[in-house]
Order: structure tokens, then sequence, then C-alpha cells
């Protein structure tokens, strides 16, 4: 409640700019989903100008109409949420934006050298044939849809290959523990990073 009075006085005030370092941060998880919102809303209603720091990316993207990622004090990329989420700069913007984050590729089949391949968990479909194969080591299921972890790439037990998450819709059947699946990437949406220097690259 401190937290919402603590807003509420700097209202009153009516300043030309509100400063907000992550007001939601000592909220429980109801109670700052339900905060954001009405945050959301006064922003709209106000229409005064918000500089919002966090590290709560669920917040960035829903409050945001444009939005700065640092890292180490250094700006990654400024864009609306939109675009830092759909054409990622570099490989921290990449699995720093996205619940669960971008899978980084450089080991699947058909990846060249001194590139990285990056695609979102729900860019990541099982297939029948003509995949990559993914070792499951984990399943979560979240309602309305499961993210499935495993080793991609790699012998049968997954070793040498890279870590990845594939997000499955509740209507798709799961799969098992310890089962192989072949994934393949949607070719329109993926995106190719430099492996040296970290920075979006043409494919």
């Amino acid at each position: 409640q401190r937290q919402r009075v603590a807003m509420g006085r700097a209202i009153v005030r009516q300043p030309q700019v509100f400063l907000f370092d992550e007001p939601l941060s000592n909220l429980d998880a109801k109670l700052r989903a339900q905060t954001r919102l009405e945050i959301e809303k006064l922003h709209r209603d106000l229409g005064i100008t918000s500089l919002f720091v966090t590290h709560d990316q669920v917040e960035a993207m829903t409050l945001a109409e444009r939005m700065i990622v640092m890292n180490a004090g250094r700006m990654e990329q400024f864009g609306t949420p939109e675009e830092v989420y759909h054409r990622p700069q570099t490989t921290f913007v990449a699995s720093f934006i996205g619940s669960p984050p971008m899978n980084l590729l450089q080991k699947a089949p058909g990846i060249p050298e001194g590139r990285i391949l990056g695609v979102r968990p729900e860019h990541l479909r099982a297939v029948g044939t003509d995949g990559w194969r993914m070792r499951v080591e984990t399943i979560e299921m979240l309602g309305a849809e499961r993210l499935v972890y495993g080793w991609l790439g790699g012998d049968a037990e997954g070793q040498g290959g890279e870590w990845a998450i594939l997000r499955m819709h509740e209507t798709e059947a799961p799969p098992e523990l310890g089962q192989t699946l072949l994934v393949a990437p949607l070719e329109d949406r993926v995106h190719w990073f430099d492996a040296a220097t970290g920075l979006r690259a043409e494919a």
C-alpha cells in the first residue's frame, strides 16, 4: 500500500515527468499485475511523460511506448516493444526480452560457422520428418500451453547438443520425458547473429 500511496502523492503534484524506479518490485504477483494496469490507465488518462526503470520484461513490454534495453550501462537497443521483440539487434536483447527467452543455436545442422540462429520457443515446431533431434528433459504445464525443455542435436542422449525450449499449445499431443522429437523453426521467424560480435546479421 505504501507503494501506491507514494505514487498517489507524486500524481497530485501534477509533475511534468514521472520517474518510476522499479515501483512494483516489492508487490506480490497479483497486486503487481493490478497496479501495472492502474499505472497504464493513469498514464493514458494524464498524458504525462513517464520514465520507468524495471528488470521485469512484462512490465516493460506492456507499459512502454518506447523502450531502451541496457546492458552493463550501455544501450543495446531502442525502439517500440514490438520492434525489440520481433527484431532484436543483439543476442543479449534476444535472450533478455521474451519469456521464455529466445533459443540461440550454433551447433544445429545447417547453421554456418560463425553464425548464431535465434528462434523463439513459439516459433519452433515439432515435425514428422526432416527436423532437428531434440531429447525431452523437462516439461512445464502452464494451462493453455506447455514448455518443453531438452537437448537439441548431439547424440541419442543429448550429449554435445544445445539446450532448447519448445512452446506447445494444449491441443498438441504432449511428448514424454526422454522422448526424442524432431523439431524445425518457422523459416520466416528465424534471426541471425554474428557469433563474434553478437550483433544482428543477414541470413
